[in-house]
């Protein structure tokens, strides 16, 4: 006997396609606006839901030629004809729109990485630039196509159902036996529910919370701006600080826990990270700073953002240049007091193979052979070259990155 309906794995698939396929293209009319974390984080959700209906496309595609389904409905043969080019255009839609999408990704002037749902890391095909207009076009062609294609299917089931008498929904919605209208109406509802969520999805965030990522940078410790001149600065930390025994120069050991972040606007937004790899040569007194100096390395391929495909980018040749340029090293040999326990360190900072003067301001507290300390500085990226191409602008990725930095040390017992 010929089956009444299609199989519980056709099912199955038909309809978690369907809702993938109307999130993706609702998303995709999202993919627009300010370039900011939002659009960025929209457009690794878009790749990665593409990947995921390319797989399942083409596992449905297995199903269709390889398992038993219920016969063609009767009809004019121009109605046949038209519902099965319907179908095999969408799996044309379901295959060749991810793959396009996969083209013009690994063609891209930025390169970045794609990791699918931000676990699995997607490869770069090895083509040439010259694929990349070709395949947008053919992307965009596929996206519009899809939108006919979801409409004419939707059009052609009710006409069977309901002009012609033909229990077709039955065939395919589940639960739909004898309840074909109810069971059409939660499908709709289904399909634009996925449609609403695709354009919801990643809304940008108001200003208020860039304000609250940027009281949060504001509540690090940071040395204020003295107005006094340089003369009168020894003489107010005379009156403040009581006589104490003078402290030997020393090497100071960075004890583990400390934290070295950074933030960055990007569109307005606060985006922060930090480095999990960095090390400090110390060798510091307050009684004698002439001779205290500060080096501090840093492992640039460890900056972590919390996004793993957006810590990638970061490691490329657009921003960072790991490869090539894998520390960054600030080294400062002029050190002041600024009065109290603040202090201002003067020096270098060696990134991406540019060398520019930098300045540091932190707080010092020395109890016995433990220090505890707190800063911060802001750099221009642009100067260093960190942000090439079209990121070299700063009307998206602002040019002032603050650094933040707090850790204990040690010094060796006399």
């Amino acid at each position: 006997m010929n089956a009444t309906r299609y199989s519980s794995t056709a099912i199955a698939l038909h309809w978690l396609l369907a809702l993938l396929l109307a999130f993706q293209i609702s998303l995709g009319w999202a993919l627009e606006g300010n370039n900011g974390p939002e659009l960025f984080a929209r457009f690794q959700l878009h790749k990665s839901i593409g990947i995921a209906i390319l797989l399942l496309s083409l596992a449905r595609l297995a199903v269709r030629l390889f398992t038993p389904r219920p016969p063609a409905t009767d009809g004019p043969a121009w109605t046949r004809a038209l519902a099965g080019t319907v179908h095999w255009l969408f799996y044309a839609v379901m295959i060749l729109g991810p793959i396009t999408g996969w083209l013009i990704v690994s063609t891209a002037k930025v390169q970045v990485p794609t990791l699918i749902f931000g676990v699995i890391p997607l490869p770069h095909l090895p083509v040439g630039h010259g694929w990349h207009d070709p395949a947008e076009s053919i992307h965009e062609a596929m996206a519009w196509l899809a939108i006919g294609l979801f409409l004419l299917h939707i059009i052609g089931a009710f006409r069977h159902q309901w002009l012609l008498g033909k229990p077709e929904l039955q065939r395919m919605i589940p639960f739909a036996k004898g309840k074909a209208v109810s069971a059409a109406i939660g499908a709709l509802a289904l399909v634009f529910a996925a449609m609403a969520a695709g354009k919801l999805v990643y809304p940008d965030k108001p200003r208020a919370a860039a304000e609250q990522a940027a009281a949060r940078i504001a509540a690090a410790p940071t040395a204020v701006p003295v107005a006094e001149s340089d003369e009168e600065k020894p003489e107010e930390a005379e009156e403040a600080e009581p006589e104490e025994t003078a402290q030997p120069l020393a090497d100071w050991n960075v004890a583990p826990g400390g934290r070295l972040g950074f933030t960055a606007r990007w569109n307005g937004d606060a985006v922060a990270g930090r480095f999990g790899g960095w090390d400090a040569d110390i060798k510091f007194s307050p009684d004698d700073l002439a001779k205290s100096r500060i080096k501090v390395t840093v492992d640039l391929a460890s900056a972590d953002t919390g996004d793993g495909q957006r810590d990638d980018s970061l490691k490329g040749s657009d921003f960072f240049d790991s490869g090539a340029h894998p520390k960054a090293v600030y080294t400062a040999r002029d050190i002041r007091l600024l009065g109290g326990d603040r202090y201002e360190a003067r020096g270098t900072l060696d990134l991406r193979g540019v060398e520019k003067p930098a300045t540091l301001r932190f707080t010092l507290a020395i109890d016995g052979d433990r220090a505890r300390v707190s800063g911060s500085t802001r750099i221009d990226r642009t100067a260093f070259g960190v942000g090439q191409g079209e990121w070299a602008a700063t009307d998206a990725i602002a040019a002032g990155v603050d650094i933040a930095f707090s850790f204990s040390a040690t010094r060796p017992a006399d």
